[in-house]
């Protein structure tokens, strides 16, 4: 599509007083010029639009111009490896992995140790760890209250844990990672492992990350949904934080 048929600079003109852009005023804007523009070709627009970052699905129906920058964690080494012997091993899986020291910018507080978590199939999570702990010996299977503080919590470490249907995931130098949404959401509901992120860490985690990233509502309240907190973040994101209004 040529640039001029998505009149980039006009939208970040007409629109650069407001915080959010409808399907339907982004719709009148493009049919004052082309009153007959079709509804397909409309969304294609919609989907190149964001393709370009110029702006990002906040809502159904509901778009904001990308002034927030998108959440690209430095994917390391030792994730790699994990990932990529996973992969080799076990390569029709559905898996995605993250580790908590992505979020050791946004806290006061820096923990001793960073985990990272490996999620995959349920009923391939057993052969998966086996075949971890054959590499290495710092790898837990979904561990559970005692088994938090006396094997994983003075020491960096592999979990692995079943991967909940619907998981927001995208690819990021070939390796399948959680979605901001996710992380928000995981770190949010296992209060056990994630036990260092929690009170006001947690608060300064969920405010930094919408001051300074694009976060997809839907997306976030679907996951969250999905593992039956929706209501409890939500709440949550009212009562303890000063994230504006507007942007729940």
């Amino acid at each position: 599509m040529r640039k001029d048929k998505l009149r980039i600079n006009d939208i970040r003109t007409q629109f650069k007083e407001q915080d959010f852009i409808t399907y339907h005023e982004l719709l009148k804007f493009y049919r004052r010029e082309e009153p007959d523009l079709k509804i397909g070709t409309f969304k294609w627009r919609v989907y190149k639009l964001k393709e370009k970052k110029v702006m990002n699905s906040f809502k159904t129906g509901i778009y904001r111009l990308e002034k927030r920058k998108e959440f690209m964690p430095n994917i390391n080494l030792t994730l790699k490896r994990v990932y990529n012997h996973v992969n080799k091993h076990f390569p029709y899986i559905d898996i995605c992995i993250w580790e908590t020291s992505w979020l050791h910018n946004l806290i006061n507080h820096q923990p001793f140790n960073s985990l990272t978590i490996l999620e995959v199939d349920k009923d391939i999570i057993e052969a998966v760890f086996q075949s971890l702990k054959e590499k290495r010996s710092d790898v837990f299977l979904d561990p559970k209250g005692k088994d938090v503080d006396n094997y994983i919590s003075n020491e960096n470490a592999v979990i692995v844990r079943p991967i909940i249907k619907e998981s927001p995931v995208r690819t990021s130098e070939k390796i399948r990672i959680s979605k901001i949404e996710k992380i928000l959401v995981d770190i949010f509901s296992d209060k056990e492992l994630f036990r260092a992120y929690q009170g006001q860490e947690l608060i300064n985690i969920f405010e930094r990350i919408y001051e300074e990233y694009s976060v997809n509502i839907t997306t976030l309240y679907r996951y969250a949904k999905n593992r039956g907190i929706r209501e409890k973040i939500i709440n949550f994101i009212i009562l303890n934080t000063q994230i504006d209004k507007k942007y729940i």
